[in-house]
């Protein structure tokens, strides 16, 4: 129960920094804009073009069915199991 209201109350405080302006909101990026800020990694290259590929849906990476596909192996997001 201790841990929820702290967590509640951070969350109180994060939100009234936010409103007062003494911190800024992380912008959140989609993975083909992360591999444009970092070029050189095949990682975010990958993750780009799978969710390039599949509609711009993480869930839909999670769920392929591609098994032709080179990379299906190496998708991001995968299902434990």
């Amino acid at each position: 129960m201790a841990i929820n209201l702290k967590l509640q109350q951070g969350l109180k405080e994060y939100n009234r920094k936010l409103a007062a302006g003494e911190i800024e909101k992380a912008e959140v990026l989609d993975p083909i804009e992360k591999a444009k800020q970092n070029p050189k990694s095949l990682r975010a290259a990958i993750n780009a073009h799978c969710f390039q590929c599949s509609c711009y849906q993480r869930i839909e990476v999670t769920l392929c069915t591609a098994k032709d596909c080179p990379l299906h192996n190496l998708r991001p997001w995968q299902r434990k199991g």
